[in-house]
């Protein structure tokens, strides 16, 4: 029986030394990991000095055949030297330990233990380095993909002096097409749609958008149509006081594009939730004409209604710009459908540029209003969450407002401007939105000008490019568009053709627009 034992130990060693010689067998990680700490398996890295001092010529030519087999694993790959190793161990352990002495085997495996752990661990650091190096340059390579604000307006309500066209106030059906110019093109698009003042809810029964044939005109080209849906229907409904998010549809358009967005609306709010100077015209028609051109007895306006933003799918690295303001940002005095306002400037200016052609332009500016005040969203301050932090991708916030605190105060309001300015930039900053303030500019001519008001102005102003302001970088518009002989009143070229000393005209506001952006393309860089 022993020696019947004994041939089937030898058959079995040779079997598995042909099997490392033709180089067969597999194995895994693990294995090699068990391999390390077996002593009999130590065996299987022999030096040739230790090979040599064996008697059995077969074991002689296992082991030489497992020495080739070892090299040519260890000039492979990570994993072919892992598996060849583990199927070498295991040809040689019985070989090994027919062949040799008790005491060669226990110095052998005392000497090779380590040799063979060091390989284990340095093939699975190795394979796990290159696994995480990979990942992490994969990692850093791969752009993501954010919802990024492509067009916006801040939504007021609506007043009774505000002249809204007949259709509106009917109690029929009806149907808005409005325009809208995004900053940014893209693919996929969402709308937001605002019931904020309204006490009824808002019913569309239907949405679509296509791109307009004209900036000036109704028409619009039917066959980029898309119809847009909200929790899959296409009927829409805003309850009374609140804001929706519709859903993404595909929808491609270049940026700067004229877009339509026609509404069939069938339940109009008790108070519309708008924006009042849109500066661009819309539309207004009694019945269904959301997918038509048949709109020649249609009514015209200059309002948004119900549209606060449209956001666009788009790579990471950009964001969007908020210009917060007055109406100095909302583009006071301008003609309409001229799209002069210092934000249409600058959208065109970074588009222009590759390296910022993806950061949009958000116009948040609402003529008339103040900064301070209540802290509802008819002052600068209290706009802050809906108008800067809440807007998709935002990254940047511009901050050119304070003139009309300055122009109706009694007493040295300064330092209240000052503190408002550093609650906004702080609420900012929690929302990682880095804010850059404009120093106002200059209204010597117009009726806020005082001794007390320029005095003000100038405190103000000597705070925004002070080293201690909050800021994070500050643009100095005053003396940008000053005049060269008083600086408390502006050059004359971008006085508005209201000739109110006050706002600019269609010159002055993209000069505003072109000194920002000089500012923007080195701060963002």
């Amino acid at each position: 029986m022993k020696n019947i034992k004994k041939r089937f130990a030898l058959i079995v060693a040779l079997m598995m030394a042909l099997t490392v010689f033709t180089g067969c067998g597999s194995s895994s990680k693990e294995e090699v990991t068990v391999a390390s700490t077996d002593a009999a398996v130590t065996e299987a890295i022999t030096t040739t000095e230790e090979v040599t001092t064996t008697t059995e010529a077969t074991t002689t030519e296992a082991v030489t055949t497992t020495t080739e087999a070892t090299t040519e694993a260890t000039t492979t790959t990570t994993e072919a030297t892992t598996t060849e190793a583990t199927t070498t161990t295991e040809a040689t352990t019985t070989t090994a330990a027919t062949t040799t002495t008790a005491a060669t085997t226990t110095t052998a495996a005392t000497t090779t233990t380590a040799a063979t752990t060091t390989v284990a661990t340095t093939v699975t650091t190795t394979a796990a380095t290159t696994a995480a190096t990979t990942a992490t340059t994969a990692a850093s390579t791969t752009s993501s993909e954010i919802w990024i604000a492509a067009w916006g307006s801040s939504m007021q309500t609506a007043y009774s002096s505000d002249t809204i066209p007949s259709e509106a106030t009917s109690g029929r059906t009806i149907t808005i097409r409005q325009q809208i110019r995004p900053s940014i093109d893209g693919d996929e698009v969402r709308f937001t749609i605002s019931n904020q003042y309204g006490s009824t809810p808002l019913v569309i029964d239907s949405m679509e958008i296509a791109i307009l044939t004209s900036s000036s005109s109704y028409k619009i080209d039917t066959s980029t149509i898309v119809t847009v849906t909200y929790n899959g229907s296409t009927k829409i409904t805003v309850p009374a006081g609140q804001t929706i998010t519709t859903d993404t549809i595909s929808f491609s358009f270049s940026a700067l594009d004229d877009i339509a967005v026609s509404m069939k609306v069938s339940a109009m709010p008790s108070t519309i939730t708008l924006h009042r100077a849109s500066r661009c015209t819309n539309w207004i028609i009694s019945g269904d004409h959301v997918s038509d051109n048949s709109w020649s007895s249609a009514s015209e306006f200059t309002m948004w209604y119900f549209l606060a933003e449209m956001d666009v799918m788009a790579d990471s690295s950009g964001g969007a710009i908020v210009c917060l303001g007055d109406s100095l940002t909302d583009g006071a005095s301008i003609d309409t459908n001229s799209f002069a306002r210092y934000t249409d400037k600058l959208a065109e200016l970074l588009q222009a540029d590759s390296s910022l052609s993806g950061y949009s332009v958000i116009n948040m500016g609402v003529g008339a209003t103040s900064f301070l005040g209540s802290t509802d969203n008819s002052t600068g301050l209290g706009r802050v969450e809906r108008d800067i932090i809440d807007v998709a991708g935002v990254k940047y916030c511009i901050v050119y407002m304070g003139v009309n605190d300055i122009g109706y105060a009694s007493t040295d309001i300064s330092q209240k401007i000052i503190n408002g300015y550093e609650t906004l930039i702080e609420e900012c900053h929690e929302a990682g939105i880095k804010v850059i303030g404009c120093t106002i500019t200059p209204f010597n001519g117009s009726s806020y000008y005082s001794e007390l008001h320029e005095q003000i102005r100038q405190t103000v102003n000597d705070y925004i490019t002070s080293s201690s302001s909050k800021f994070d970088g500050y643009i100095d518009l005053a003396s940008a568009v000053a005049s060269d002989s008083d600086s408390s009143k502006m050059a004359s070229k971008y006085v508005s053709t209201w000739n109110d000393y006050l706002h600019f005209n269609a010159t002055g506001y993209r000069y505003v627009g072109t000194t920002i952006y000089n500012y923007l393309k080195n701060f963002i860089s």
